[in-house]
């Protein structure tokens, strides 16, 4: 395994992490979205606002504690979530 740094012009992933809360849901979850859509736009990244959406509802529909969620989009569009509960 190398230590090497990725090389400069590799295309990167898009993030946003936000914070859920069971009674309320992602926090400012609207602006990310319309963040990471420009961000995508700009750079030529496919990107579903929609599915987007979806898949983070399925992501956190039970949970049932306050947690941090992480959202990554590579440059094919393809999105993995990750959601930590807060200990």
């Amino acid at each position: 395994m190398s230590d090497a740094a990725p090389p400069a012009d590799r295309p990167r992933d898009l993030t946003a992490t936000m914070a859920f809360d069971p009674l309320v849901g992602l926090d400012a979850l609207d602006d990310h979205l319309s963040r990471l859509k420009a961000q995508a736009t700009a750079l030529g990244y496919p990107f579903d606002r929609h599915g987007v959406r979806n898949e983070l509802q399925a992501a956190t529909f039970r949970l049932r504690e306050a947690a941090q969620v992480e959202l990554f989009v590579a440059p094919s569009g393809a999105i993995a979530i990750l959601a930590t509960p807060n200990r």
